[in-house]
């Protein structure tokens, strides 16, 4: 079997213990229990799946990127939790992860290599979003469990690279002359796909690092140039989890929104009036509101709801789309092929790819207006209606077609910015302006105290407002 001490030394990560009472990003999601020791590699790996939605459709980030406002319950877009933890991560998805990994290697099975090529791809992409949360995470001694409860907390710059070699390692392994793994919710199986998943990701971290590629000696101008070949380029091939009309595994905005009969996300005064543009509130110049929010009951009117404080009278503002808030089966995007066409505009801005920077761009936004169901005609008089002036152009635009990908838009964000009108709330509870990281659980001191106090001294304090290194 091709590559397997590589494959398991890069396992040799880490159950952290879990202490932590504090918030965790998949809490509300419909994932049973598990139990590694007895669970079979396949049933790891669609477990390991099944923690994407609530990561996916996580309220609070997608309030930092500002498409949504609170109802009369506006602490969360006023920053009110500082503390997040990421012990369920470690001791859920990535461990069932490492199981499925040396199960493989232990056992090998013909089609073993797609396996932990699969699981080693996902496992990337859980750790690249982690550190774009938290910045220094537990990644070289990660995951030794009893071995080592108190693991050193790893530099972003570290963790990055070391995730480069793990996507392109899971790459390299790729066997489209074998069956792909049980288990496998996202693509049932398709290498082809996850051969475009594992590039998708090394596009966008590669381009995450734009503001530290001259530093890593044009590392991450590499990395991107050796992915965007193999990344997405049509809404066609948008990377999405796939609901079912099943309580055990449906869209959380249906859950929230039904089953709990909460409505406490309304479409945003930022993205409304965005979009209104040089339109009117019934005619948008912008026409993928249609497709976002809708009108408020009784009219064509999009009203957006005040960021940042309580907006009791719901009746009086957009929602989110029914479409979305009122079907089981939505899907929630992971990557499209607007976000990389964005990305190749900017990486021709950058000197990284030759091109032009505006067609690139042009197609993004076709792109997000395919994977909306806009009407072509629309679409078309749209693009033809506004200016391309470069990065910023890209960075609002960016934003607008990362609607409701909550971790990716706000990340993109922190990275090149967006729409002058995302702003801090007036009346912040944490902080001082938008987040920049979200803080390490309030246990963290207590259960690795030495190594808590390193990547604090190394990276800043443990607030909201510490801007992390790929951000700088």
């Amino acid at each position: 079997m091709k590559k397997t001490i590589k494959k398991i030394l890069l396992f040799t990560a880490a159950t952290l213990f879990m202490y932590s009472c504090d918030t965790v990003d998949f809490g509300d999601i419909n994932t049973d229990p598990n139990n590694p020791s007895t669970a079979s590699a396949s049933g790891l790996l669609a477990n390991a799946l099944k923690s994407l939605p609530g990561h996916l459709t996580q309220t609070t980030s997608i309030l930092y990127a500002q498409y949504t406002a609170n109802g009369q319950y506006p602490d969360e877009s006023r920053y009110g939790t500082l503390n997040w933890s990421y012990y369920g991560w470690y001791s859920g998805p990535l461990e069932d992860l490492r199981v499925v990994v040396e199960t493989n290697v232990e056992t090998p099975l013909p089609n073993s290599d797609n396996v932990i090529a699969a699981a080693t791809l996902i496992r990337a992409y859980y750790l690249h979003t982690m550190t774009d949360r938290w910045g220094m995470i537990p990644y070289t001694e990660a995951l030794q469990g009893l071995e080592n409860t108190k693991p050193v907390l790893d530099t972003q710059e570290t963790v990055y690279k070391g995730l480069f070699d793990e996507i392109d390692s899971a790459l390299s392994m790729i066997d489209n002359t074998q069956d792909g793994p049980e288990g496998d919710i996202l693509f049932n199986g398709d290498m082809a796909r996850w051969k475009q998943f594992g590039n998708t990701l090394k596009t966008i971290m590669a381009l995450r690092l734009s503001k530290r590629d001259t530093e890593l000696g044009g590392y991450a101008k590499t990395k991107f140039n050796e992915a965007i070949g193999g990344a997405i380029k049509t809404s066609s091939d948008n990377i999405y989890y796939t609901f079912l009309s099943d309580d055990n595994n449906d869209n959380p905005w249906q859950d929230r929104y039904v089953d709990d009969g909460r409505t406490d996300w309304l479409v945003s005064d930022v993205l409304v009036d965005y979009l209104v543009g040089t339109g009117t509130d019934t005619d948008p110049q912008d026409p993928r509101l249609h497709k976002y929010a809708d009108p408020l009951v009784g009219s064509n009117q999009y009203v957006g709801a005040d960021y940042g404080v309580g907006n009791d009278l719901i009746a009086n503002y957009s929602l989110p789309t029914t479409d979305i808030i009122y079907n089981q089966t939505a899907p929630a995007y992971i990557f499209t092929a607007a976000q990389i066409q964005f990305s190749m505009a900017e990486a021709v801005e950058l000197g990284w790819m030759s091109g032009s920077a505006e067609t690139y761009f042009e197609a993004g936004i076709q792109e997000s207006m395919n994977q909306w169901g806009v009407d072509a005609a629309d679409a078309t008089t749209f693009i033809s209606s506004i200016s391309y002036t470069g990065i910023q152009s890209i960075a609002e635009q960016k934003w607008v077609a990362l609607y409701l990908q909550g971790y990716e838009a706000w990340a993109e964000w922190r990275r090149i910015g967006g729409p002058s009108t995302i702003v801090k709330p007036a009346d912040q509870l944490i902080g001082t302006d938008i987040p920049q990281r979200q803080a390490y659980s309030s246990t963290t001191p207590n259960i690795n105290e030495a190594n808590y106090n390193a990547a604090i001294a190394a990276q800043g304090p443990d607030t909201l407002d510490t801007v992390l290194w790929v951000f700088k």
